[in-house]
C-alpha cells in the first residue's frame, strides 16, 4: 500500500484486536479502533459472530451515543441476514426485548439503559459493529453495587 507522506497521519493499517479472551465464542480476531489518534471522540469494534452466545448480560448506560450494527458477514450479500439477536432496551423491570432478524442499525442514545445482548441463533455468520462516540469507553451498570468499567486507550 502506498500512502502519500502528507496523509500518513490519516491512515492506520491493520487495526486488529483479539477479543477471544473476553468472548471465547468468537472464532476470529476483530477490528478495534480508537479515534483518539485523530483527536476524534470515536471508538469502533467489529466482530464476526459465528455461533450463539451471550455477549453482555448486565444492563448499563453510557455518557455517549452508541450505534450497533448487525449484518451478514458476507459483504456481497449484507442483507441476507439469517440470525436472531436479542437486545434489551430500557430499565430493569421495564425492559423491552428487540428481536433482530434483519440487517439493521440500532441507535442507543447516551444514558439509555440497554442489554443484555444475546446472539440467540446464528444460521449464517454475521458482523456486529459497536460504534461509540467517545474516546473513553465507560460502562455504568444499572445495578449500582457493580463496578463501573473504564476502557481508555493510552496516548
Amino acid at each position: 500500500m502506498t500512502i502519500p507522506k502528507a496523509y500518513t497521519n490519516y491512515y492506520r493499517g491493520k487495526p486488529v484486536a483479539d477479543f477471544t479472551k473476553l468472548y471465547p465464542e468468537l472464532t476470529s480476531k476483530s477490528f478495534h479502533i480508537w479515534g483518539y489518534e485523530w483527536k476524534s471522540p470515536y471508538r469502533m469494534d467489529w466482530f464476526c459472530v459465528t455461533e450463539p452466545f451471550l455477549m453482555i448480560n448486565d444492563p448499563h448506560t453510557h455518557d455517549f451515543d452508541q450505534f450497533l450494527a448487525f449484518q451478514n458477514a458476507d459483504a456481497t450479500h449484507v442483507n441476507d441476514f439469517d440470525a436472531e439477536v436479542w437486545l434489551y432496551l430500557g430499565e430493569k423491570g421495564k425492559q423491552e426485548k428487540l428481536v433482530i432478524t434483519e440487517t439493521c442499525f440500532v441507535y442507543v442514545p447516551k444514558n439509555m439503559v440497554h442489554t443484555p445482548l444475546e446472539f440467540h441463533k446464528i444460521n449464517k455468520p454475521i458482523v456486529f459493529m459497536d460504534i461509540a462516540l467517545t474516546d473513553e469507553y465507560v460502562r455504568k451498570p444499572e445495578d449500582k453495587s457493580k463496578p463501573v468499567m473504564h476502557e481508555r486507550h493510552e496516548r
